[in-house]
């Protein structure tokens, strides 16, 4: 996934929370969370990220500084 891609997604996410309202959302990034992490090959990459997410919030600073896939240049 591109940054731009990325960036749509992150704006899809961000308004399906807006429509399930703030009651809701802890539901709806668990469903979310549980089929992204079924997506991935095994359950290091899953630890992996959870540690980074995990560690991400316990650090009271910025979250935004998570790893995504590399991108290409356009050709």
């Amino acid at each position: 996934m591109n940054n731009d891609e990325l960036d749509q997604a992150y704006t899809g996410m961000a308004q399906a929370l807006s429509r399930v309202g703030e009651v809701q959302a802890p539901l709806f990034l668990s469903i979310l969370s549980l089929s992204l992490l079924a997506r991935l090959p095994d359950a290091t990459e899953a630890a992996a990220l959870l540690a980074q997410a995990e560690a991400a919030c316990l650090a009271n600073g910025p979250v935004a500084n998570c790893s995504a896939a590399p991108t290409t240049s356009p050709t």
